[in-house]
């Protein structure tokens, strides 16, 4: 039985390991893609991490996304059916592999919608300085689409291209905030950019107080990221703690958590178990989640 605990969780950190090297990965050929874009050479990628799961953002009722989805569920399945031998909890699991791909490509975007927040007050500068030397705005684009960093420099070029087809500059950058609505800088920096040009005010010095005023908030929030540091991390050892203490029990009194194992009703409640310790957590990190 113990044996058994212990295949399983080895399953846990095999795919664990599998998506932190994947994440590591993908930051890598992100690094070097931003070096090179900085040494003025920049090559175009043959695969990229980021797009990985772009389907199910843009077709998330698509073939390719259900087969996607229903490939993860079967692997998940066959694994833990080989590991375990237990049915019951193999199926639990398939079922959590479905939804595991929708979940990746959340925590893929989340991680790029980071970048784009954390670059976009070099992005306005540097927007602010090209219309003091004169350019205009759908120039400032096209620069920030060559000169920048990505992420935010793909995005800056999907702008450009929008408005090359004929696509209003307003209804462009919509676009930008509507592909990104948990950025609340880009919104507030858009709605700025669309009142400057509507009403003729200094766009340059309008993006340059607005870049400082995005700085002076991430030092803010950085903060407090620290002060809520040991929230987090409580949330962490609180979830982690009911399986030490079950594969203790299991190591010292194998009787006692036997049932739990091999019985229906005790994978029913380990079900049961893992699903509210999985809530727990949610909700704890909600809690200490604190954004201005």
């Amino acid at each position: 039985m113990f044996i058994i605990l212990l295949k399983t969780l080895i399953a846990f950190v095999i795919f664990g390991g599998v998506y932190f090297v994947v994440t590591a990965a993908a930051d890598e050929i992100e690094r070097k893609k931003e070096e090179e874009r900085e040494a003025g050479a920049v090559k175009k990628k043959k695969f990229d991490f980021d797009n990985l799961f772009l389907v199910f953002e843009k077709e998330p009722d698509s073939k390719k996304a259900k087969f996607i989805k229903f490939s993860f569920a079967g692997a998940f399945f066959i694994i833990f059916l080989a590991l375990s031998g237990k049915p019951l909890i193999a199926l639990a699991l398939g079922a959590a592999g479905f939804f595991a791909p929708k979940m990746l490509a959340d925590m893929n975007k989340e991680k790029k919608a980071k970048r784009i927040d954390d670059q976009l007050a070099d992005g306005l500068v540097l927007i602010a300085n090209s219309l003091k030397a004169g350019m205009s705005f759908p120039q400032t684009i096209e620069v920030m689409s060559r000169q920048g960093n990505p992420p935010l420099s793909d995005e800056f070029a999907v702008v450009g291209r929008e408005v090359k087809v004929g696509v209003s500059m307003e209804k462009a950058l919509f676009n930008f905030v509507n592909r990104w609505p948990k950025i609340v800088n880009l919104r507030i920096a858009v709605i700025a950019i669309n009142i400057a040009q509507e009403v003729g005010g200094n766009l340059s010095e309008t993006l340059s107080r607005l870049s400082d005023t995005m700085r002076k908030r991430k030092e803010i929030q950085g903060k407090i990221n620290a002060l809520t540091t040991q929230g987090k991390l409580s949330g962490i050892i609180t979830a982690l703690m009911p399986f030490a203490l079950f594969a203790a029990i299991s190591w010292m009194a194998p009787d006692i958590m036997e049932p739990m194992i091999s019985t229906a009703l005790g994978n029913l409640m380990l079900i049961v178990i893992l699903a509210l310790i999985a809530a727990g957590f949610i909700i704890i990190q909600k809690i200490v989640d604190i954004d201005i």
